[in-house]
């Protein structure tokens, strides 16, 4: 084989993965679509912060559509559960929650938001228990929150984690993150731990 075929094989053996990778075909969009997809979330957290709810839910929708990778699929998922449960669509925010707080890695703002839904909903004392559960798991001392438009803290998490437990009869524990949540926040301090009104208040949720 002489020098000229010699060169043309080894450009083609370079240029080859990179063909392969340009998306088209019915293959997905590859890297294209990924940033679309992170575009269409930053455009639903930005409508989320200033309460535009019905247009979040709509990008989001449009955002599934899209090629994402697996932390958009999860970031897609938590937008959305909160998208729906700040319009007051509080059981529509469930599935969506679901999917970004058992994936891993998990959302920690999606288990506070799933959370706060499984109280919102109270169709059994379980809904109860696995609220207190998710909050117990995660912990909330290691709780951080990427979207400051949700106005989540660890106190208010820890508050929400007393309430969790208040309402599943299991007092101790109720009393115990109440006092860590006044340890963090003065404004806790005299938070009533049984009123699961309270939950949606620290959530910014309208009952």
């Amino acid at each position: 084989m002489n020098k000229g075929k010699l060169f043309i094989l080894a450009v083609a053996l370079i240029c080859f993965p990179m063909i392969q990778n340009c998306g088209g075909g019915g293959g997905g969009g590859g890297t294209s679509d990924v940033i679309v997809t992170e575009q269409l979330i930053n455009d639903a957290w930005a409508a989320i912060d200033i309460g535009n709810y019905n247009s979040a839910q709509s990008t989001l929708q449009q955002a599934l559509g899209q090629t994402m990778t697996d932390a958009q699929r999860i970031a897609v998922h938590n937008a959305l559960g909160w998208a729906y449960a700040k319009d007051g669509k509080v059981n529509q925010s469930i599935p969506y929650f679901e999917v970004a707080a058992t994936s891993s890695p998990a959302d920690k703002e999606a288990k506070v938001g799933l959370a706060g839904a499984l109280l919102w909903r109270h169709q059994t004392t379980e809904d109860y228990k696995r609220a207190a559960e998710i909050l117990g798991n995660m912990p909330p001392e290691k709780f951080t929150s990427t979207h400051t438009g949700l106005a989540l803290s660890a106190a208010k998490v820890h508050s929400l984690a007393a309430l969790a437990y208040a309402l599943s009869g299991e007092m101790d524990l109720a009393q115990t993150y109440i006092n860590k949540a006044a340890a963090l926040d003065s404004m806790s301090v005299g938070t009533t731990v049984d009123r699961i009104d309270e939950a949606f208040q620290l959530l910014g949720w309208k009952e």
